[in-house]
């Protein structure tokens, strides 16, 4: 029997002039793991939002569980047992975990906070994902936060059970146990809609997989029967080159100068400590190591977003550890941060302002202290033009778009500065498999013309693939650094867990 069942479903988006459904019709059986892929703006998260009752559509039909689904709210959606995990987490900071599961069903169980305690373990027990129920949301990791996520769920007693992206957010280390937590979740009976970009997550977890291309529905596959390179093709229409094409590094003189560099939390806590490397021209520096071990403070302290407590930062032989971000960006810093929802992007505004973000004093939108709006017009619509931002109009909201298209806006933004030295901090995480293509080009193309760029990233490919040098993060220090064939999966992968590789460092 069909769990769900989509049947001629149409959204279209007027101030957008975005057909985000056109005619989708496939089902979802029971008990399994169905994996909805696409690139970013095909329609994958517009198609759930129906289904959860967050948007209606034109026109078209859904069947739950054998009876047409008339939801008026996701309330309703809840109710009929459909639950549904977010990409960007819809947590309350200051609540602690147990509050926030129990949130909006304490009046039905008249629980005290003992009673919530328990419930909440017996919850995490039974469904393997332990956790401490007195833990405060705005201290955990975003691994954590997402197990809250789905536990909110659970304890409503959805059947199935959508995760739009849940994978995003995750470190490489986190991911198989996450897969595995899913594959339990349906052998105990709970319907899985996987909504992602990663194939290779896909095929593992997966039971069937259909693919979306411009809001309508291309096909449907077994995983078992199907590959990567095909369902690449399949979302992208066209060949997609999985593997990142570039010729031997030129380095040129050092752009980037980090020495004996310690950062510290708001509260004074060591984030790094005694870090030193160097960045030159034309060349991609990537820090590996497992997320929390001080790449991500490294780069924030760098763009002037985390605290430097000791230790140097030299830009073209310029010392400019306490500079203003300002000047840091007049020097020819550009900055993709991890975060583009809370820092990389203002979500109250258009495209068109958020083009300008930190650059808004330069000479190309500054004239004589008034911003040359006509000038920022042109540079947005080239933005999404170049970048291929589906949904996107100059004076559209960002926060209307989709979370890879909202990473385009930010990559677009701060290569389109021209920079001498790129910090890029997870560039691709959200994106789908034709835009993971494009950004590696386009990030091979900025270092073959002379920029330095400092990559961290938790996609182990993508350091391995895509950087000339690699420094490996363990607790805080430098553990190592690599360079020619050493960069390899094995060695980046001793240094990651503390050991010595003294042949490669």
């Amino acid at each position: 029997m069909d769990a769900v069942r989509f049947e001629h479903i149409n959204k279209y988006y007027e101030s957008t002039s975005v057909q985000a459904s056109n005619d989708v019709t496939f089902s979802v059986e029971e008990g399994e793991i169905h994996a909805i892929c696409g690139e970013n703006g095909a329609g994958k998260s517009t198609l759930m939002n129906i289904l959860f009752s967050m948007e209606k559509p034109d026109s078209g039909e859904i069947w739950v569980h054998g009876k047409k689904a008339e939801f008026r709210s996701s309330r309703d959606a809840i109710a009929n047992g459909i639950g549904m995990v977010h990409q960007h987490f819809r947590l309350v900071e200051s609540f602690t975990v147990r509050e926030s599961i129990l949130l909006g069903i304490e009046d039905k169980i008249f629980l005290n906070a003992d009673e919530e305690r328990a419930m909440v373990r017996r919850l995490s027990e039974e469904y393997s994902l332990p956790i401490d129920p007195d833990a405060v949301i705005e201290s955990l990791p975003v691994g954590m936060l997402q197990r809250v996520e789905i536990l909110k769920m659970l304890a409503r007693n959805v059947s199935i059970l959508i995760l739009d992206e849940p994978t995003a957010v995750l470190t490489p280390q986190e991911v198989g146990p996450f897969l595995d937590t899913l594959k339990n979740l349906s052998e105990r009976g709970k319907t899985i809609i996987f909504i992602s970009h990663k194939l290779g997550e896909v095929l593992e977890v997966a039971d069937r997989i259909t693919v979306m291309r411009h809001g309508t529905v291309v096909g449907t596959r077994n995983a078992a029967e199907t590959t990567i390179p095909e369902l690449a093709d399949m979302m992208v229409g066209r060949k997609v080159l999985l593997e990142v094409e570039k010729t031997e590094a030129k380095p040129g003189k050092p752009v980037l100068r980090v020495e004996n560099l310690t950062v510290t939390s708001p509260v004074g806590l060591p984030l790094a400590e005694g870090v030193s490397f160097t960045v030159h021209e034309g060349e991609i520096y990537g820090i590996a190591g497992v997320s929390g071990n001080g790449q991500e403070a490294i780069v924030a302290a760098i763009a002037g977003m985390a605290r430097v407590k000791t230790g140097s930062i030299k830009m073209l032989d310029k010392e400019i550890a306490g500079a203003p971000i300002r000047e840091k960006r007049r020097a020819g810093i550009a900055y993709v941060p991890e975060d583009r929802i809370n820092v990389g992007l203002n979500m109250g505004a258009d495209m068109l302002d958020n083009s300008l973000l930190g650059f808004q004093t330069s000479p190309q939108f500054n004239k004589k202290g008034f911003i040359d709006y006509s000038a920022a017009r042109e540079t947005a619509e080239g933005m999404i033009r170049d970048y291929q931002i589906a949904g996107a109009n100059p004076d559209g909201l960002v926060s209307k778009l989709s979370g890879g298209n909202m990473q385009k806006v930010v990559l677009a933004r701060e290569l389109s500065s021209v920079p001498k030295l790129l910090l890029v901090d997870q560039p691709t995480r959200g994106l789908d498999v034709g835009s993971i293509e494009f950004v590696r080009k386009m990030l091979v193309r900025e270092r073959d013309s002379g920029v330095a760029i400092l990559l961290v990233s938790a996609e182990l490919d993508e350091i391995i693939s895509l950087s000339d040098r690699v420094g490996v993060m363990f607790s805080g220090r430098l553990a190592g650094e690599l360079s020619g064939s050493h960069i390899n999966e094995k060695e980046i992968g001793l240094l990651m867990v503390g050991s010595e590789n003294k042949e490669g460092a």
